[in-house]
């Protein structure tokens, strides 16, 4: 019985990092309908349709790691189940951007909330390898939902754009599990001691977390337009290649713990892999190349993120890793928000075509690879001196 607890514990837990990634992307695929649906409206205002929830994840994830002082965890954890479920799938009820954009950050606010305990509760209750294998499997799951909201978008995008916002009704069966399992979940007390200062350290990889988000969701809103644009399908097969993105994010997690065998190559062997896809992606108009693409690029980013989350509760105590990783995820998501933003100004401003952003992008992460490549074996000679210098005997003279 006692097993079947702790099972059912890790399952509760893992089954909210289901939603966050779907929040935003699971209605991505059939973007392009709904841009058609509405063509009077920017192109930029319609992709806010995907990046506007994880600006709101930001403020409520913040937010969660002040209120957890004072509300027990389990609590809010349901609240922001409850705010995921409303505004994801109302919004299909909808009938203008504004009403949408309303709905939509709605949901954000709830998927801040379940993100900062998706991955605060692993570090909170876990440690060492067991806590490494978990944020992997939390990375996996992550795709996992990106998977089943992805082709199931696709799908009912052929139909009709609001169909797609009933796949948040995921969020209902992650909802029954939490109030089955999730019980006796370690609190903080508003008496301890929460305004300890976080090492810079977590501030340092929190902003590579917003970076990595950034490239990731340069993808996210611009396929479902490649795929249109360039005649290789309908939203159907956008939905598949994101689905395919996600599956090579989801193998990528579960195979982290052995990855972080290979230590120093792993990240020069991860920004190639990201870049490759990239340029790929920019160039690619056969169908089956594009999938492989699209696979080199999620297992790259699949890798990435969870790494970083991992170094980012490694260097924290258990008392604050939930704080911790409020910031983590908090400017991972703010990247996801800011992307379009920041790559469609970087397209307005200098007049080049998404494609030439991505092979730019791509080029800027392969030169990224080679410089951790060359900083990983410049440390190991002068490793190797240092161990030659002291292992040397001392002459001496007569």
């Amino acid at each position: 019985m006692e097993t079947m607890q702790k099972t059912g514990f890790k399952a509760a837990v893992l089954s909210l990092s289901l939603l966050t990634i779907m929040s935003g992307a699971g209605v991505a695929p059939g973007i392009y309908k709904i841009a058609e649906a509405f063509p009077g409206t920017s192109e930029t205002i319609i992709k806010l349709i995907i990046s506007l929830p994880p600006l709101l994840m930001i403020v409520s994830a913040l937010l969660s790691g002040i209120l957890e002082q004072f509300v027990r965890r389990k609590t809010l954890i349901i609240s922001g189940l409850v705010l995921f479920i409303i505004g994801g799938v109302s919004a299909g009820y909808m009938n203008t951007i504004p009403q949408i954009l309303l709905l939509r950050a709605i949901l954000g606010i709830g998927t801040g909330i379940i993100l900062t305990f998706s991955t605060g509760l692993i570090a909170a209750c876990y440690e060492g390898k067991e806590k490494s294998r978990l944020m992997g499997y939390s990375s996996a799951a992550n795709c996992l939902g990106a998977i089943i909201g992805n082709v199931a978008a696709g799908i009912l995008a052929v139909i009709s754009w609001k169909y797609m916002f009933h796949i948040y009704w995921l969020g209902a069966p992650v909802l029954l599990g939490v109030l089955l399992f999730l019980h006796h979940l370690p609190e903080k007390k508003a008496s301890e001691k929460t305004l300890d200062k976080l090492p810079a350290r977590v501030f340092l990889y929190s902003f590579y977390a917003f970076l990595t988000m950034m490239v990731f969701f340069l993808i996210v809103t611009n396929l479902s337009f490649f795929v249109e644009e360039r005649h290789l399908g309908s939203s159907k097969i956008t939905g598949f290649l994101f689905a395919v993105n996600s599956f090579a994010m989801l193998v990528a997690g579960i195979l982290l713990q052995y990855l972080l065998r290979l230590k120093k190559f792993l990240l020069p062997l991860v920004f190639v892999l990201i870049a490759a896809g990239i340029f790929g992606i920019a160039q690619i108009t056969v169908l089956p190349v594009l999938f492989l693409s699209v696979i080199s690029a999620g297992f790259g980013l699949g890798v990435l993120f969870p790494y970083l989350l991992n170094y980012i509760s490694n260097d924290v105590s258990k008392l604050l890793s939930v704080k911790a990783m409020s910031i983590g995820m908090a400017s991972a998501w703010f990247g996801q928000f800011a992307s379009p933003l920041v790559f469609g100004g970087i397209a307005g401003v200098t007049g080049l075509t998404m494609d030439s952003v991505f092979l730019y992008t791509s080029g800027i992460v392969l030169v990224l690879a080679l410089f951790v490549l060359f900083r990983q074996i410049w440390a190991q000679l002068e490793n190797d001196r240092k161990g030659i210098r002291k292992s040397s005997p001392r002459f001496t003279g007569r």
